[in-house]
Parts: C-alpha cells; structure tokens; sequence
C-alpha cells in the first residue's frame, strides 16, 4: 500500500518572515534580482511579488502613521533627484568623449551595491 505524501504549507508568519529576510538579503546583495534568485534556487517573481508587498505596507503604514487613516491609492516608488554642481580645490581633467554622448563619474564607496544596479538600470534604458 502507497503511502501518500501531502505538502504542507508554512504558516503565514513563518512564510512572510523567511520572505522578509530574502526580500533584506536582496536589497543587501547587489545582485540582480535574477542573478540573487537564481543563486538561492527562487522564483524571481515570487521575490518581486513580496518586494512589491512589503513596500506597500510601508508605503501604507507610513501615511497611515502620518495622517490617521489608511490610504487606498499606491505610492510611487520615485524619489526626486537633483544633481548640483561638483565644487573641487583642483582641476579634474574631462574624461574623452564617447560616441553616444553617455557621461558618468563617480567615486563609488560603501554603498557601491546601490549604484551598480542604478547605473545598470540606466543603461537598460
């Protein structure tokens, strides 16, 4: 006689906190998403469906928190940037010209994880 074997879903508090911890081991990581998914053997868009969660949580708890009430529209997920003018006691040389016009320089310190994925996400566009 075959005995059958039932998948037995984690608990809602154990699932969302093992979730909670990829979603921090992410951010963390540097990494793609695809590339960190792929490394721990997840469904990319599990990760994206819990990323998405969590930041609308916070989104939400955050108005909440400032207004009293629970707002029912999405928040962006934008943050305004403005760019100002590098002051510098010396004369930095301007680097050579490239062909499609694209320009960065930057001096990348502890939070380089960060600007790689923005530069990558820049020039995906």
């Amino acid at each position: 006689m075959a005995t059958a074997v039932r998948a037995v879903a984690a608990p809602r508090a154990a699932r969302r906190e093992f979730w909670r911890r990829q979603v921090d081991a992410h951010r963390r990581s540097g990494l793609s998403q695809a590339a960190f998914c792929t490394g721990r053997g997840l469904r990319k868009g599990t990760l994206s469906f819990w990323k998405w969660k969590f930041a609308r949580e916070a989104g939400l708890a955050s108005h909440r928190h400032s207004t009293g009430t629970a707002r029912t529209s999405s928040t962006s997920a934008f943050v305004p940037v403005q760019i100002a003018a590098l002051k510098t006691t010396r004369e930095v040389p301007a680097p050579p010209a490239r062909p499609d016009g694209l320009e960065v320089e930057l001096t990348l310190g502890p939070g380089r994880g960060l600007w790689v994925q923005v530069l990558r996400g820049i020039a995906a566009c």
